[in-house]
């Protein structure tokens, strides 16, 4: 009777060792971190074990082991009791094969998928109630749990040891848990857009946001004072860059309502000095990222500058507009003109603005290539890097989705995703409209529709 008592002991102290480390493996540790900074003790020591689980984990598994022997051997003792009453021939090896069996069957039930089960689905009330009896349980086993973690550190520094600095969660992660999060309803669409947004910030460059050279709207400091005075006000921005000669030579940065003031002085016959109007320009590298460029912008106290590449040419300008709509989403004032960059006209037909982020058009026709490179950034790049850099109205080329892997040729007969890409309006040599045809593979339950 004492070794049955022995075995179902020894399988609750089994199941209180599996449950306890699947309990600490699967609870949030925010959630944690939250509920000791609001007072709990329990929280706050689960917290602290959860931070460096490898020494707890090392006392729960040779506790769990040792639970396991001892349960193992009380039912042999059981088995070979049993059987030399009934004399059975070869009784050892019958005993070990029966204990063993039996055994098995208890602990992987009783001692490891039913606790472990239980206690994944309430990890975070779970984890609570194990952190004192583990804490105990590494000051019973120290000696032990000493010369396991010393043995894995000598293991560890054969192949070399992890990265201890590295972050708990990563971008990627923390991208999914915002995914997550909205699935489930946790958040809203508005809010997950907000906050994939701001992990997506850190990583985009200036280049990626500006306005290009050819559409930036400024004039040369040597035109006509009419024509000047024409192009400010036909122009929808507060500000204007100037240049002298060649707009890689941006001079200044000329402020509306500060030459509307001059204009009116020289109409009382004062005089006018355009380049005392200037301020001094912001010059930025294409590859600054935007914390850094709106940190730069706040500190100079301007909201606009010219981003150059490495040879100090303008590539084109990006505002503080620019880089908060970024994180916000558009920024819509009365002088902004709605451009639709991607209008659908078809049921899988779009027109597509040659300036159109890549990333944002395959988001707005649903389409997540598994392999994609290209050295541009907009829809329009992208034609002129497929069509060999010399596009013409009516050219068109494909992208089928699918990886070459091994060296192997693309298989035309392969269900995929194709995009027929055709040219559709220039500018001189820049690819300003495209008409894209989506054609998707056909899923087995239409084929059997058919």
């Amino acid at each position: 009777m004492r070794y049955v008592l022995i075995i179902i002991l020894m399988v609750i102290l089994s199941a209180y060792f599996s449950a306890s480390e699947i309990s600490f493996n699967a609870s949030n540790k925010i959630r944690l971190k939250k509920a000791a900074e609001n007072g709990s003790r329990s929280a706050a020591l689960a917290y602290r074990i959860s931070e460096d689980f490898t020494t707890a984990l090392s006392a729960i598994l040779i506790g769990n082991n040792l639970a396991n022997i001892a349960a193992s051997t009380a039912a042999t003792v059981i088995a070979m009791n049993l059987l030399m009453s009934l004399r059975t021939m070869n009784s050892d090896g019958m005993a070990s094969f029966v204990s063993t069996v039996v055994m098995t069957v208890i602990i992987l039930i009783f001692g490891e998928i039913v606790p472990k089960i239980i206690a994944k689905n309430n990890a975070d009330s779970a984890v609570r109630f194990f952190a004192w009896p583990t804490r105990i349980l590494t000051w019973i086993l120290y000696p032990l749990v000493w010369l396991v973690m010393r043995l894995i550190r000598l293991l560890s520094s054969l192949w070399g040891k992890d990265d201890e600095d590295a972050p708990t969660v990563t971008e990627e992660e923390l991208s999914s848990i915002i995914e997550t999060a909205e699935e489930e309803g946790v958040v809203d669409e508005e809010k997950s857009e907000l906050l994939q947004s701001a992990i997506d910030f850190r990583d985009t460059t200036v280049e990626e946001i500006m306005t290009p050279r050819i559409d930036m709207t400024a004039f040369d400091i040597a035109d006509p004072p009419e024509e000047i005075e024409a192009l400010v006000d036909e122009s929808r921005y507060s500000r204007i860059p100037v240049y002298e000669d060649s707009i890689d030579n941006i001079i200044g940065i000329l402020y509306l309502n500060h030459y509307y003031k001059k204009v009116a002085d020289e109409a009382e016959g004062k005089d006018f000095d355009l380049r005392g109007l200037l301020m001094k320009p912001n010059f930025i590298h294409k590859t600054m990222k935007l914390p850094a460029a709106l940190s730069l912008l706040r500190e100079r106290k301007t909201h606009i500058a010219i981003v150059v590449d490495e040879f100090g040419g303008t590539l084109g300008l990006v505002t503080m507009e620019d880089i908060l709509e970024e994180l916000v989403g558009d920024i819509w004032d009365e002088s902004d003109e709605i451009v639709e960059e991607c209008v659908r006209t078809g049921e899988n037909t779009y027109e597509v603005n040659g300036d159109m982020n890549i990333d944002d058009f395959f988001g707005e026709i649903e389409f997540e290539p598994r392999e994609f490179e290209c050295e541009y950034s907009t829809v329009g790049g992208w034609a002129i890097e497929m069509l060999d850099a010399d596009p013409h109205v009516g050219d068109s080329f494909t992208f089928r989705d699918i990886p070459e892997e091994d060296g192997e040729e693309d298989d035309p007969e392969e269900p995929a995703t194709t995009l027929t890409v055709v040219v559709s309006a220039m500018d001189d040599m820049r690819v300003t409209k495209l008409t894209v045809l989506v054609t998707r593979p056909k899923r087995e339950d239409e084929d059997g529709e058919d």
